[in-house]
């Protein structure tokens, strides 16, 4: 009987495969056609009847309308389902990715008697929630208990590194997989297998390389050979054309990484008649239309190294994972270290099956959830505690004995013994103490798996049968670290930038809080009032480029008191290790806690409308900043736009948006990638807008400069010195997020001066006048504008905090804040 769940199944998006670790070793569980991965396929050609595997993947490349795959792409969007016509049903993602786990499950029913109860399943390591959640989701509807998720690149790492003899070293992990791509940076240290950091993309992968294929080699070439109009594959009348391409790409690519070139032959139908096209297809052509998307890999892989403070020289090796990474253009780009990265390349293990073996691995840590055995009239069972798996030599066993009956279990004692241990190991004699419990240790072989008889002796000398009666330990040479949060979670503030709480790669069970301030009040008299917290997921720096996952609504009949602007709002997000999401936000003024509507299972696809309307969003500031850039001179902006331009980012993102209208895959994928351009204009707009927040900087350091000298002490002096040190600095060496950091620390050293000599309201006055247009009620604006003119005449200073008060609740709460510095004018910034 298993104490561990052992069973590894990676759910890919083209092929799936199940490993299991088995006396120490991991092993590949074969299907019915003695393949090592099933094809994530589906065919159901009539009501009772489901195929998974070849004869489904075959089945849709002849145009079959009842089987599907490529469906993981899909796996979370609320309403989105494959039809199958003959059978007269109609499947969610979850469902099909379901059928394929059974396949997997049923194949190990065959080799070892019985079903495994349960599996860990790997997924993207840029999988949102919801995708995770769908993935939990698909494991239940296939028959398994709790299914633990892990990371494929972490998978693969664990793949290659726990029977591995580096003492210490870095490695990298590039997952090129069918439809996702994955990177991260792995270190083993003192026996521990860790990652460090990781980035991904969960819609980059071998399809993409396959559609761009057929966009921009095969369809192109068939027009022109059979005289086509709009022969594109977002045309309906044109689908089984397209799918027969896209299955010949398939085959050309796989066949293109042994031979330089292949001929590509396809039936197609053209005007009801069946016309044979052919193609000699070249390697250098797949790799000069997949270069793109290996670039942007590359870029990724860069990312993480950065975020994990490494170079590509401190790697020892690039450990390659998924089918994709068998085109030798790709491993050419990758050795070279300016196009690509030059770390060495190591393809020792079997990159198809690579991350369902880590799977296993890491399955073999994970003990099994068995109801608790009671013990029966003239037996005994034990509750043990101990690794399952350990890269130690000795480790500590403890134990707690029951039985049907009352005894005195200071008459026993406990020895555990292995014979078969090199040298044989027992331990002492350990008497139990009042409660049955004992502490001991245990010494395992190396790299192997140690199983230890557990023998209860009575005070009469007989050895008690007990249950469970042996214990084992597993011993590697690096232990796998624990689950990891897969993406940052935070809030959307009200001026859309995002605050992270639990940041990306943290450790899970995890648990963070941060206290935030409301934007606006709430009143108790006004029912339609509504203080919204969106959570969201992501790691870019605006909240609205990333995926909202969840909101809390505080409103007037949840208060017993009205909450004024700027109360503390304290946000707790924990997250466990199945990676179930709690949101609470506690108001200490209220004494009041609301709880977030995370609802995972409501995400859907984005409308086509939509998408396109972002997309020429994208493509006009895409070209204002191409312009402004020019102008401004500045290098790194120039740096983003061109890498924008050489992973051919707004081209692929067009190529999804026009799938879209027939594809949910590609309308989450079109959403997610204009998210990401947009971010990265983000980033653009801020270098070409550095020259003048620099001029910006200046103008407040030399306010600053004028007030210290009057008002400072020397706390403020040193202060000053320091900006203008680090100013100074950046002027020689320009980056946007020192600059932004700066200025803030430079407005608010303003604002504490203004505040001594009085001047602030004056400030913060005129800075409403010059900006009345943007305040909500006019008629107020305009009353208040006057009577704050009045009182600055008379020299009324005390009247000036009022009217500013009084001003900022017609102030829109998605704009900064006047009063606390750094957007206030000054003219008249001393009393006359």
């Amino acid at each position: 009987m298993r104490d561990t769940i052992d069973f590894g199944i990676d759910l890919g998006t083209t092929n799936s495969a199940i490993a299991v670790v088995q006396d120490g070793d991991v092993f590949v569980v074969k299907n019915n056609d003695g393949w090592d991965y099933t094809p994530s396929a589906v065919w159901i050609p009539k009501p009772g009847v489901t195929n998974v595997g070849r004869s489904a993947r075959d089945r849709i490349y002849k145009g079959n309308e009842n089987a599907h795959a490529e469906f993981k792409q899909e796996m979370g969007l609320d309403g989105t389902v494959r039809e199958f016509k003959t059978a007269g049903i109609s499947l969610t993602p979850q469902q099909l990715s379901a059928e394929v786990l059974k396949s997997l499950r049923d194949d190990a029913a065959a080799q070892f008697g019985e079903p495994p109860q349960a599996a860990v399943i790997t997924v993207p390591a840029a999988f949102r929630l919801h995708q995770n959640n769908a993935t939990s989701e698909a494991a239940a509807i296939a028959g398994f208990g709790a299914c633990p998720l892990v990371q494929e690149p972490t998978a693969a790492a664990f793949a290659y590194g726990f029977q591995n003899e580096s003492a210490e070293a870095y490695w990298m992990v590039f997952d090129l997989g069918g439809g996702t791509f994955d990177a991260a940076v792995v270190s083993t240290h003192e026996g521990e297998l860790r990652v460090l950091d990781h980035a991904g993309d969960p819609h980059l992968g071998g399809k993409l390389i396959d559609w761009a294929i057929v966009d921009r080699v095969l369809a192109p070439a068939a027009a022109e050979a059979f005289g086509l109009a709009e022969f594109t594959r977002n045309n309906p009348a044109w689908k089984l054309n397209f799918m027969r391409l896209k299955w010949a790409a398939e085959e050309a690519k796989i066949a293109l990484s042994r031979l330089e070139k292949t001929i590509v032959m396809v039936d197609l139908d053209i005007n009801g008649e069946t016309e044979t096209f052919e193609y000699t297809m070249q390697r250098g052509e797949v790799d000069r239309v997949a270069e793109p998307y290996y670039i942007r890999a590359v870029n990724l892989c860069r990312d993480a190294l950065a975020n994990a403070n490494l170079n590509p020289g401190d790697i020892d090796r690039l450990l390659l994972v998924g089918g994709a990474t068998l085109a030798p253009g790709l491993r050419a780009l990758l050795a070279d270290s300016k196009t690509g990265l030059g770390i060495e390349l190591d393809h020792t293990q079997d990159p198809t099956t690579v991350v369902a073996r880590g799977a296993a691995v890491f399955a073999s840590t994970v003990a099994l959830d068995r109801p608790k055995i009671r013990p029966v009239a003239g037996e005994f069972t034990v509750d043990l505690r101990f690794p399952r798996t350990t890269s130690l030599r000795t480790v500590p066993v403890a134990g707690r004995f029951e039985s049907a009956t009352d005894q005195d279990w200071t008459r026993f004692h406990v020895v555990l013994d292995n014979p078969e241990g090199k040298p044989p190991f027992r331990t002492p004699q350990v008497t139990l103490d009042a409660e049955g419990t004992f502490v001991t240790e245990v010494q395992v072989d190396e790299q192997t798996a140690s199983t230890f008889s557990v023998k209860l002796v009575g005070q009469n000398g007989i050895t008690e049968k007990v249950t469970p009666a042996t214990v084992t330990v597993t011993h590697w040479l690096n232990e796998p670290g624990g689950a990891v949060l897969t993406n940052s979670l935070g809030l959307s503030e009200a001026d859309k930038s995002f605050a992270s709480i639990l940041d990306k790669g943290t450790r899970l069970p995890a648990t963070a809080r941060k206290i935030f301030h409301t934007t606006v009040a709430l009143h108790r008299t006004d029912p339609d009032a509504a203080i919204r917290i969106p959570i969201v997921e992501g790691e870019n720096d605006r909240g609205d480029r990333n995926l909202q996952v969840g909101l809390i609504e505080i409103r007037p009949k949840d208060v017993r008191v009205d909450l004024p602007r700027g109360s503390d709002v304290e946000v707790t997000i924990e997250v466990d290790e199945s990676r179930r999401v709690t949101v609470v936000a506690d108001v200490p003024l209220v004494d009041e806690q609301f709880e977030a509507d995370i609802d995972l299972s409501n995400v859907q696809a984005p409308n086509l409308e939509d998408l396109e309307r972002e997309l020429r969003e994208v493509q006009e500031r895409l070209d204002q900043l191409r312009e402004s850039a020019d102008k401004s001179g500045s290098q790194p902006a120039q740096a983003r736009l061109d890498q924008l331009d050489e992973e051919r980012r707004v081209s692929q993102a067009k190529n999804e948006v026009r799938a879209a209208a027939n594809d949910d895959g590609a309308a989450a994928a079109a959403d997610q990638q204009l998210r990401e351009i947009q971010s990265e204009l983000d980033k653009v707009e801020k270098e070409v807008k550095l020259p003048g927040r620099m001029t910006d900087l200046k103008t407040v350091l030399a306010h600053c400069r004028e007030l210290v000298s009057r008002l400072g002490d020397a706390d403020d002096r040193a202060e000053l010195e320091e900006i203008e040190r680090r100013t100074e600095q950046a002027r020689r060496e320009p980056d946007s997020a020192t600059v932004n950091e700066l200025y803030t620390r430079a407005c608010a050293l303003e604002t504490v001066m203004m505040k001594r000599d009085g001047t602030l309201d004056i400030s913060v006055f005129y800075y409403y006048r010059e900006n009345q247009h943007k305040l909500t009620s006019p008629v107020k604006a305009r009353a208040l504008i006057a009577e704050g003119d009045e009182a600055i005449a008379e020299q009324d200073w005390r009247s000036l905090p009022g009217i500013n008060s009084r001003l900022r609740r017609l102030w829109p709460a998605d704009l900064p804040d006047p009063s606390e510095g750094g957007v206030t004018s000054h003219k008249n910034g001393r009393r006359r």
